[in-house]
């Protein structure tokens, strides 16, 4: 016979607290072990694959991480959903200390490892018996989308990092077949001179120079100038190294085709591509009351995206990401000999990596407005459906729609 625990809610799953708590707390103990030991005891880790100092920032990351995992952890033996959420951003901050320390072996990984998947089955139980007594919890977003959707995050980032270092090898972009000093086709050049106060950093774009000291060009510090378009906490390597930049580019970017190609199946199967990322003429009509009611910060929490949504959800799905790949293809000399109708779609090589590059920064600009709209929605509900799929509407739901998923 099952067994409900005492107080709590239809639904709930008597091990799942006890289990998320365990993770989470083990997690904490051993984030804190580590912390103290390389603070105190740096030698007792060089064998375990730690074997650089760390500076103040790091450990007090490291420190703070551990701390919210372990309070994350008491609180969800009273409060499930709210102990997963506090371990949470004990995960981020140990992540935060990891990139600040430049290292994350299997020591530094088992932390966030046991803590992420303390936080995960606490937020998703806590959910999953939550949407029995709140009618306005939805099941939105399939495990299959948060998936790809942390995958891509992921490997993005990596793409953008890594392509800045494969652009600094040639910072500058042409229009045509061909470049180099003989042709002036150049729509973007950064570089550094001799000005009359010492060396400067130079950004010319279509002509106009812009001084970029400190940023493009040259950065680092007037005793130790560093003479590349993009500076070092930018570019993965953080140091100038183009044969490690062009194998960390690729193997991400094969990881976005093949995560893309497994969304775009599944999306295609379900109905989801059609249903809520495909533009329609009622989309069209609504769009111009959607983005004046975003202007308001008048958000509609609903099942389906709203046209605004729908329409950054088109670009980004059915043109950019298309785009980026087969212009990247297109600057493979591999490629254009097996598909040279690459060369005639793009208007040749050079024009190919512009576009590649402009479709970058595309990319970083949704970025940047997307995590502005998550803030302003309300960042609780909407990362819980990237990582739980539900979600909390504001809006009337039909009867029998509340496990519908994307």
């Amino acid at each position: 016979m099952a067994v409900i625990e005492q107080g709590a809610p239809v639904g709930f799953e008597p091990g799942a607290r006890n289990t998320a708590a365990g993770l989470t707390l083990i997690g904490a103990v051993a984030g804190g072990v580590i912390a103290v030991l390389l603070f105190a005891a740096r030698d007792v880790l060089v064998p375990l694959g730690v074997d650089r100092p760390a500076d103040p920032m790091t450990l007090s990351l490291l420190g703070a991480s551990a701390v919210f995992m372990a309070l994350g952890g008491i609180i969800a033996f009273a409060r499930l959903g709210l102990g997963g959420a506090i371990a949470l951003i004990g995960v981020l901050f140990w992540l935060a200390g990891c990139i600040i320390f430049k290292s994350f072996g299997w020591t530094l990984g088992a932390p966030v490892g046991l803590g992420f998947l303390g936080a995960l089955t606490a937020m998703i139980s806590h959910d999953r018996h939550a949407i029995v007594a709140d009618d306005r919890l939805i099941f939105r977003q399939s495990g299959l989308t948060r998936l790809t959707h942390w995958v891509w995050a992921v490997a993005m980032f990596f793409l953008l990092l890594s392509g800045l270092q494969i652009f600094n090898a040639r910072p500058n972009l042409y229009i045509g077949q061909q470049s180099g000093f003989a042709f002036d086709n150049s729509i973007l050049d950064i570089y550094a001179v001799n000005g009359p106060n010492g060396p400067a950093g130079q950004t010319k774009i279509l002509g106009q120079v812009f001084d970029t000291t400190g940023v493009l060009g040259m950065s680092g510090t007037a005793e130790r100038p560093v003479f590349t378009a993009f500076p070092g906490w930018a570019t993965i390597p953080s140091y100038r190294d183009l044969g490690t930049g062009r194998v960390v580019h690729f193997f991400f970017a094969w990881i976005l085709v093949g995560t893309l190609a497994i969304w775009l199946i599944n999306a295609v199967a379900t109905g989801h591509l059609w249903r809520d990322i495909i533009v329609k003429p009622r989309d069209i009509r609504d769009l111009p009351r959607d983005i004046f009611d975003h202007i308001r910060l008048r958000f509609t929490h609903g099942r389906s995206y709203t046209p605004l949504q729908k329409v950054a959800y088109f670009g980004v799905f059915v043109v950019a990401f298309p785009l980026i790949i087969l212009t990247g293809l297109t600057m493979s000399p591999g490629m254009d000999a097996a598909w040279p109708w690459l060369l005639d779609v793009f208007g040749g090589r050079q024009t190919a990596r512009t576009i590649h590059f402009l479709t970058m920064a595309a990319f970083v600009l949704f970025f940047f407005v997307h995590i502005v709209m998550v803030v302003l929605a309300g960042p609780i509900n909407e990362l819980r459906s990237m990582i739980t799929g539900y979600y909390r509407t504001n809006v009337h739901l039909e009867p029998g729609s509340k496990g519908e998923e994307r």
